[in-house]
């Protein structure tokens, strides 16, 4: 072997080295378009009625995935959509104050080298311990999930159980008391189930 040829294979060796790396540890970034965010409300009109239980979402999400497992994930609460305009506005209004608070956010950590082990097909059951930030009030919350490697760079990461949050917790109360009166509900329950489908593609 030549001096001329082992430096220029030395040098390919760096460059392929420093190539794989990168791509071992990129961050990976939600892909909102194929990512689902819903909570479900339950209601009653008359008293002794039945009550009638509603899945709605949030159409805009947005987050990552650090190379050191920390977990950022956004939901623009003005993007709540019910299929209902009136009561869309009636949320952001009355209940998420979205022109003060436009942004929801969970914050947690996960262990990225049982994850970075997973072959496409693979699952991995994950408990993310963490934190849920909703209208400046931060809480503990642990999320159940369910990862799932779809290929080389995409991965699913869904509940396994839902989320159940408690508008007391952030203080809501008032604005599910207000939101009650103004459709004329016997009851509007406080709490609230909370599931999310994310994908994540690694950059």
């Amino acid at each position: 072997m030549t001096k001329q040829f082992a430096v220029v294979a030395a040098l390919s060796s760096c460059l392929l080295t420093g190539l794989f790396a990168t791509n071992a540890w990129a961050d990976w970034k939600v892909d909102s378009k194929a990512s689902d965010f819903h909570f479900v409300t339950t209601k009653a009109g008359a008293a002794g009625t039945s009550t009638i239980t509603e899945v709605h979402k949030f159409k805009d999400i947005d987050g990552s995935v650090g190379d050191n497992g920390k977990i950022t994930l956004h939901v623009q609460t003005a993007s709540v959509d019910t299929l209902v305009p009136l009561r869309n506005d009636r949320l952001r209004e009355m209940l998420f104050n979205s022109a003060k608070f436009p942004t929801a956010t969970f914050s947690g950590n996960v262990a990225m080298a049982d994850i970075n082990q997973l072959k496409a097909g693979d699952t991995l059951d994950v408990d993310v311990p963490g934190t849920l930030n909703l209208v400046g009030i931060a809480k503990p919350v642990t999320a159940k999930l369910r990862v799932v490697r779809l290929s080389g760079n995409r991965l699913l990461a869904s509940t396994r159980e839902s989320l159940v949050i408690n508008a007391n917790d952030y203080g809501l109360q008032p604005g599910v008391e207000a939101l009650r009166s103004v459709m004329g509900l016997n009851v509007l329950s406080p709490s609230a189930p909370v599931d999310f489908s994310v994908v994540l593609t690694q950059q």
